[in-house]
């Protein structure tokens, strides 16, 4: 049963171009009218959705909520993962982001009201979390657990161009905008991959994604049949190939046919390696660019009770 002395609502002010920050009284309020008497918390800068989370379990909160875009649910996540008391705490998600693909998974949360409502009443169910493990931007090993879906290859230099951009547009016109400016930049990356210890070969890429979710970059479906409970990550790997080529394997990423294509394969497993033969993979982690490969995906299974997925979805 829902209880808001032990909940607290972690907020991202830069969420939305800073509508969060900006609207913050009228928003805050809406909250506990809804929720009740929640301690509500904002971010001042990147890492402190991660400090929050751990620092509010060790107080005994037991109901985290996010509240912001796929980046801020992510750190959250991490932080309630790195507590060691993950599976005593449950998730709830306000969106508040310019992709919003994670919150896809959760009917009912396009407006605050109604996802306030979906935290109150709805039951958590626990879904699986995943491990990356790359290359951070500074050069040494880094680690972290994601909600949603990590990929490498152009993804990260999607992210980079995302959150370099001035644009107000929607997230999935930002995102589109973003993938055309980054097929012109980006140099195909050569991997070798393994999963669960199989050999997968040599491949030139565009993207892998190791997929625990099915949607990101602003509406993109790119694993349609991945369920979050299923202990198995579905990994999708789109081929290099020429700018005119890929634009159709584009285009279906919005309908999730582009693995019907002959540049994608599909494959699931629990552990994901991935070794660099030539050229940079950048990281995509839940939205984020924390770095480039070669990187190892791990499952965790139902490590996390998030509160109103989707039963299609589990």
């Amino acid at each position: 049963m829902f209880d808001p002395s032990k909940t607290i609502v972690i907020a991202n002010p830069m969420a939305r171009h800073g509508f969060v920050g900006d609207h913050w009284p009228e928003l805050s309020a809406r909250i506990r009218e809804a929720l009740g008497p929640v301690d509500l918390q904002l971010t001042a800068s990147q890492g402190d959705g991660l400090r929050m989370g751990k620092e509010a379990i060790a107080n005994g909160a037991r109901t985290i909520v996010s509240f912001g875009g796929d980046g801020t649910h992510s750190e959250v996540v991490d932080g309630i993962m790195q507590s060691g008391l993950n599976k005593e705490v449950t998730l709830g998600v306000l969106h508040a982001g310019t992709g919003g693909d994670f919150r896809r998974l959760i009917p009912g949360t396009e407006e605050l009201e109604s996802a306030c409502a979906v935290i109150r009443d709805k039951p958590a169910v626990p879904i699986d979390i995943g491990w990356a493990q790359y290359v951070h931007d500074e050069g040494h090993t880094a680690g972290r657990f994601f909600l949603n879906i990590a990929s490498m290859g152009m993804g990260g230099l999607v992210d980079r161009f995302v959150a370099a951009s001035k644009s107000k547009s929607a997230g999935k016109a930002k995102y589109f905008k973003a993938v055309l400016r980054a097929q012109m930049k980006y140099k195909p990356a050569r991997i070798r991959m393994r999963i669960d210890g199989k050999d997968e070969g040599e491949h030139d890429i565009s993207n892998l994604c190791v997929c625990n979710g099915r949607w990101a970059g602003g509406s993109m479906m790119f694993a349609p049949e991945a369920r979050v409970a299923d202990g198995m990550f579905d990994v999708v790997l789109i081929r290099a190939t020429s700018t005119l080529r890929g634009l159709p394997v584009m285009a279906g990423l919005y309908k999730g046919t582009h693995v019907r294509s002959p540049l994608v394969r599909t494959y699931r497993g629990r552990h994901v390696e991935v070794d660099m033969i030539a050229n940079t993979a950048w990281m995509d982690i839940d939205g984020e660019a924390p770095g480039i490969g070669p990187a190892e995906f791990r499952i965790h299974d139902h490590a996390l009770r998030v509160i109103g997925i989707g039963s299609e979805f589990l």
